[in-house]
């Protein structure tokens, strides 16, 4: 893999000093160009005609010291060595210049001192705060003398005889003071500028690092990437993005998030998304979750998606519910052939024994019994599985429902009189369900309980009330109770714990209440009896 990461490299000095040298100079010709040509062409602060040729030495003597600069910064051994001192000389140099300019231009009244400003400001740009003050310091004793000389006068230059001494110590130390507070403050800012770009430098490589970083993780996360401006255009889309959907960023690129991904709503919407695109290979199937996207003020500014291709996935559970219903059909065709052939086994007996004609009178009633006994149980059988395997569709309708539980209540407590029945029935509870449904409910719950009781004085309780939830139906027994093991398959069909049970009981119970969107608890243990809890809730309104 390219390694892109950003060093920092410390600044090229040399390069830095030697631009510097360059564009002092370009300054230095243009600056005293113009000042001398103002001078010659308007005759401005000279004060004798004899100056105007010393003004043209000045200038020639500015062209050649420039010149002179620009041909050392060029010689290699100064460039590498002494390239520091070579700008050190050029400011003393300038100094001179400067100086002798004022005196050409008056001295104390020329108008040309304020260079000297502008010069010490330059100095603390190039050669930073120290070597500002070292210039300002020259710079300063330099005028003073100029000036000193000029008041005794030891150079040929006038002034105005109003001039008291109080007026040229009152130059000199403005000048001075001037001078020197220029230089620290320039030299306060340059190293204060010099330290901001240094953590400017050092920010920009860590954004850029940061910026690289965050890149190569969009880039090789194995998740599909996408960000979205609040209208759903794409700006965003990384490289799984292009492998999964097959379509490059450029060409998705502004594009509305709906043309890669039609199952998406607009405007988009947060949350678990799940659909079907079409790529130039085969349809996948994709799965996602979108985000919103904030800026500083939490305003919405966009979305981010994150997306897998889940085509293996959805093909695997497909096949895995494929193969769970091929195991559920032989699990129950199992059962089945189970149920039926004990008694068919039991008829067959009973017609050889039959067949011998040998039997007294009383056998062949008792054996004829058997069979017809055995065939009501297969038709029971028959029609319990047909019950379960292909129920019709609740046909819903008003009724009440405490008189039909009261009236099944009455009528097992009437068939078996062994069994002590306890009822809590609230009156007048009218639903709107399937009646012969919930009556065939009713009557497996019960017979359950009958059965779990069979053999011993048993108690049933039988409730019936009106929720939140809506209508609450309890039926609970003193039984055997049902096994910790047994718990998860008493609704399965053809389970059953009991030597004559079908198993298609509870199935039956659990289908219906399933119809009606209701659901249906069981609290049991062993040896302690059960409770079922059904709770069916109101009808919705198209039933109704």
């Amino acid at each position: 893999m390219k390694d892109n990461t950003t060093n920092l490299h410390p600044p090229d000095i040399t390069a830095q000093k030697t631009r510097s040298i360059y564009i002092l100079t370009l300054i230095r010709i243009i600056f005293s160009t113009l000042i001398a040509g103002l001078q010659i062409f308007f005759n401005i602060g000279i004060t004798s005609s004899k100056f105007q040729v010393l003004i043209y030495l000045w200038i020639l003597t500015v062209f050649i010291v420039s010149i002179l600069y620009l041909a050392l910064a060029r010689v290699r051994l100064i460039k590498k060595r002494f390239l520091g001192g070579l700008l050190y000389l050029q400011f003393f140099v300038d100094i001179i210049l400067i100086d002798s300019l004022i005196i050409l231009t008056g001295g104390i009244e020329s108008w040309f001192s304020f260079l000297n400003i502008l010069l010490v400001i330059a100095a603390a740009m190039v050669l930073g705060r120290r070597g500002g003050i070292i210039i300002a310091t020259a710079t300063a004793i330099l005028y003073g003398i100029i000036i000193d000389l000029q008041f005794y006068g030891l150079i040929p230059v006038s002034y105005n005889a109003s001039y008291r001494v109080t007026d040229f110590l009152y130059n000199i130390f403005v000048n001075i003071t001037g001078l020197l507070l220029t230089a620290y403050l320039m030299g306060y800012l340059v190293s204060r500028l010099e330290k901001t770009s240094e953590t400017l430098q050092k920010k920009d490589v860590d954004l850029r690092e940061l910026s690289r970083f965050h890149s190569e993780v969009i880039e090789n996360i194995p998740s599909g990437l996408f960000t979205t401006d609040a209208d759903g255009r794409i700006y965003l889309f990384n490289s799984a993005a292009e492998k999964i959907t097959g379509l490059s960023r450029e060409e998705v690129a502004l594009k509305g998030i709906n043309t890669v991904f039609p199952f998406l709503p607009l405007p988009l919407l947060t949350g678990r998304h799940e659909g079907r695109i079409n790529t130039p290979e085969n349809e996948k199937y994709i799965g996602m979750n979108i985000s919103t996207y904030r800026n500083s003020e939490g305003r919405v500014v966009g979305y981010i998606g994150t997306f897998q291709d889940v085509t293996a996935i959805i093909r695997m559970e497909e096949e895995i519910k494929r193969k769970e219903k091929l195991a559920a059909i032989g699990q129950l065709s199992s059962s089945i052939a189970h149920e039926l052939r004990n008694p068919l086994a039991s008829i067959k007996s009973s017609f050889e024994m039959l067949r011998e004609g040998h039997l007294p009178s009383e056998t062949r009633q008792r054996l004829m019994e058997i069979a017809i006994n055995e065939m009501d149980r297969l038709n029971k059988i028959v029609t319990d599985f047909l019950t379960y395997s292909n129920p019709k569709p609740p046909e819903h309708g008003r009724f009440n429902i405490s008189r039909l539980v009261d009236e099944l209540f009455e009528m097992q407590m009437t068939i078996n009189e062994g069994i002590q029945f306890q009822k809590e029935i609230e009156e007048d509870i009218k639903i709107v369900a399937d009646q012969q449904k919930i009556r065939q409910l009713m009557w497996n719950l019960l017979l359950n309980a009958i059965d779990a009781v069979s053999g011993k004085e048993g108690r049933i309780y039988v409730s019936l009330k009106k929720t939140n939830a809506g209508v609450e139906i309890r039926v609970r027994d003193n039984g055997r109770g049902i096994k910790k093991e047994d718990m998860d398959k008493i609704f399965y069909p053809f389970y059953s714990t009991k030597e004559k049970g079908t198993g298609l009981g509870l199935a039956i119970a659990y289908r219906i209440v399933e119809e009606h969107g209701g659901r249906i608890d069981v609290n049991s243990e062993e040896g302690s009896g059960a409770e079922f809890v059904i709770t069916i809730p109101p009808a919705p309104e198209e039933a109704v």
